[in-house]
């Protein structure tokens, strides 16, 4: 492990444990209360046959579909899953470079005997080494205690929407690790990861509500990905390619910015 990375790392400590604290606690209510759901199931089911048609486009099949994927899945890898997550890779990747620009401690990383590019794939590299262990605590959590409460989604459907919702937010982690990295702005990083998040969102939410948009609706990554239908019926691979790319074109822009971009 590398200076830069060990020390990133090091300084995220307790920003971990924070985030570690949440994570435990919404797998635990998310599965322990399953099991009244379940008992209730009747009621639940009415309730959802009777949502609007416009309410169940926007929000996905998973708000529809009273089931242990349907209700599990839209919440641990969909809705708050995601919210989790990219929140937290949009917010690291925008203080990687970004973040050190406006603390004033960019210069001491960039007098070190590391090469600019290093710096800024140390950087990288720890906004994944973050969002990976917290998804990862999550995939292990649902896998422990899936027996626990009666819960038998396949293995492989349970990996599937882990890593798919781990790239995905790697892929916005990256737009704000690529943003602050070329404009040296945490704020702006944020700005526009999180900005592009949201509205892409509420593009796969309006496209099924507005005609002629379902063809626009398709360039979003969330049109493709839903926690719900990932555990009950996995997940393309191309879909995993694809995000994975994504983040890879945008880390790289980040660093061939950063490693031209003029300091002074």
């Amino acid at each position: 492990m590398t200076p830069v990375l060990y020390q990133t790392l090091r300084k995220e400590r307790r920003a971990i444990t924070g985030w570690t604290i949440g994570v435990v606690l919404i797998v635990a209510i998310t599965l322990g209360s399953w099991p009244g759901i379940a008992e209730s199931s009747a009621d639940f089911e009415q309730l959802f046959d009777n949502l609007p048609d416009a309410l169940t486009a926007f929000f996905g099949e998973g708000i529809a579909n009273f089931s242990a994927a349907g209700i599990v899945g839209s919440r641990l890898f969909g809705t708050i899953g995601l919210a989790l997550f990219i929140s937290y890779a949009v917010s690291r990747g925008a203080r990687g470079i970004g973040g050190e620009q406006e603390q004033g401690t960019l210069e001491l990383l960039v007098v070190s005997p590391h090469s600019r590019a290093a710096i800024a794939v140390d950087k990288a590299v720890a906004v994944l080494v973050g969002v990976t262990a917290l998804i990862g605590l999550e995939l292990a959590l649902v896998l422990v205690l899936m027996p626990v409460v009666g819960l038998d989604f396949g293995l492989g459907n349970v990996v599937l929407a882990a890593v798919g919702l781990l790239l995905l937010a790697a892929m916005f982690g990256a737009v704000a690790f690529a943003v602050g990295a070329v404009t040296g702005s945490r704020s702006r990083a944020v700005g526009v990861a999180g900005g592009a998040a949201g509205a892409l969102f509420l593009l796969t939410g309006f496209g099924g509500l507005v005609e002629g948009l379902e063809t626009v609706a398709e360039l979003s990554p969330f049109s493709h990905y839903d926690g719900s239908v990932v555990l009950q019926d996995g997940l393309s691979p191309w879909v995993l390619v694809v995000f994975a790319l994504v983040a890879v074109a945008f880390c790289a822009s980040g660093i061939a910015g950063f490693a031209r971009r003029d300091l002074s």
